[in-house]
């Protein structure tokens, strides 16, 4: 019986470390690669971020010892350069594109949200709310990347000379307005706001908090909510006088002024920042005031994407450069924690945000407060395929003929209502 005993034990733990090896060999597809592979990677980053992103994916191949090698294309056409490689059926096994911009590639991308499995990276460290904007029912396309949302800025400088704190934004819209008449000084060529006619990106994260989505879904169908909305008709009024008293410029482009120290407020996204860090403006951020729509956390997520060109073995180098993406190295840094200090956009971890190094910024303090439980979704629901349509076709044509045709805004809304209505009724068939 010890003999049989000493055997069977043995024949288990043989049987064990036989499973072990299989599981280990299965899951190896994802965590390394057996042989040198080199996967391309695309994206639009041609600004300053782009030159950051070039020396991590540097980085990477230097230092990863799977046998990996990411080539990297940054093209100002990337959108076209994808769709008509993805169409002959060739193109990257890895690319970074806006939440967005994903819908255009529809039945191009592969589900990635088996990534936490295969690579073990914690998917309780992700900020939900960011997850959930990638994902299709249980099916996700993207790897959260970036988020980008958009805050309020104020000079300090302005502030002061207004009579202002120059450490207390405004906290509604009203005194938004209160405050932009204040700070316009005409004999300084000064206005109080510097919201732009021609920036539809900062116009809806604006009108969306007095009048909520564009876009929502009712009943299984797609409803636009341009006419009637009472929120848009207020900030359309409110925007139009403060073009009329002078308080706001008719510009094409507002952040150059808000850089000259010729604007009082604005609102724009961290990329701002560095201009005004270089005209040494004194300037605060915070997040945008609450509007009639109530709490959100309006924002745009980029993620990373795995086209269905990519075969088995692209698909997990692409997996082990995300994985890398986000660990800690031995100096307690990842390039996630790297980029989001360096750019200042918010990270889309926990983890990252509690890093002592995010925390000493008071930039990413501020824009990482909002409410990650509180709606994410930009302008139309996150699920409507087509936000850019929305945004160039029917909001910047309804402000501008408020601006210079001087359109009733009662009748704007409901000639953008009609537009918006053709849009959605294509995706209601």
């Amino acid at each position: 019986m010890k003999s049989l005993s000493h055997r069977t034990f043995g024949r288990a733990i043989a049987f064990a470390l036989a499973m072990t090896l299989l599981l280990t060999c299965l899951s190896s597809a994802y965590a390394t690669t057996a042989e040198p592979i080199t996967i391309k990677f695309w994206n639009s980053f041609t600004g300053a971020d782009g030159d950051q992103l070039v020396e991590l994916v540097d980085r990477f191949n230097q230092t990863n010892t799977d046998g990996i090698k990411v080539e990297m294309d940054i093209s100002a056409n990337f959108a076209d350069q994808l769709t008509s490689a993805l169409a002959a059926g060739t193109g990257p096994a890895l690319v970074l594109m806006s939440n967005a911009m994903r819908y255009q590639y529809d039945g191009y991308l592969q589900d990635v949200s088996d990534i936490f499995t295969q690579t073990g990276m914690d998917k309780s460290d992700f900020i939900q709310s960011y997850l959930d904007y990638c994902m299709d029912g249980s099916a996700m396309y993207l790897v959260p990347f970036q988020i980008v949302g958009y805050y309020l800025f104020w000079n300090k400088d302005l502030f002061t000379a207004a009579g202002l704190d120059p450490d207390v934004a405004p906290t509604t819209w009203d005194e938004y307005a209160e405050f932009a008449a204040k700070l316009t000084d005409a004999t300084k060529n000064v206005y109080g706001s510097g919201l732009c006619y021609n920036y539809p990106y900062q116009l809806a994260h604006v009108i969306q908090r007095f009048g909520d989505l564009s876009v929502t879904a009712a009943d299984g169908k797609w409803q636009a909510n341009f006419a009637g909305n009472e929120g848009y008709e207020k900030f359309l009024v409110t925007f139009k006088k403060m073009i009329d008293d002078g308080v706001n410029p008719v510009e094409a482009d507002t952040d150059p002024m808000m850089m000259a120290g010729q604007i009082g407020m604005t609102v724009s996204g961290p990329w701002i920042t560095g201009g005004l860090d270089t005209a040494d403006i004194k300037y605060g951020i915070s997040l945008l005031p609450e509007g009639e729509a109530g709490d959100m956390n309006s924002v745009e997520v980029l993620g990373f994407g795995v086209p269905t060109v990519a075969t088995d073995a692209e698909k997990a180098a692409a997996y082990r450069f995300i994985q890398w993406w986000n660990s800690e190295d031995a100096n307690g840094t990842s390039p996630a924690l790297e980029w989001a200090t360096n750019n200042g956009f918010p990270a889309y971890t926990y983890s990252v945000q509690a890093m002592d190094s995010y925390q000493s910024s008071e930039k990413l303090r501020i824009t990482s407060s909002a409410d990650p439980s509180a709606p994410t979704d930009f302008f139309v629901d996150s699920r409507f395929p087509d936000t850019g349509i929305m945004l160039f076709d029917v909001l910047a044509p309804l402000v501008q003929r408020i601006v210079f045709d001087n359109t009733d805004v009662a009748t704007a809304l409901t000639d953008a209502q009609t537009i918006a209505d053709g849009v959605v009724a294509r995706y209601n068939q």
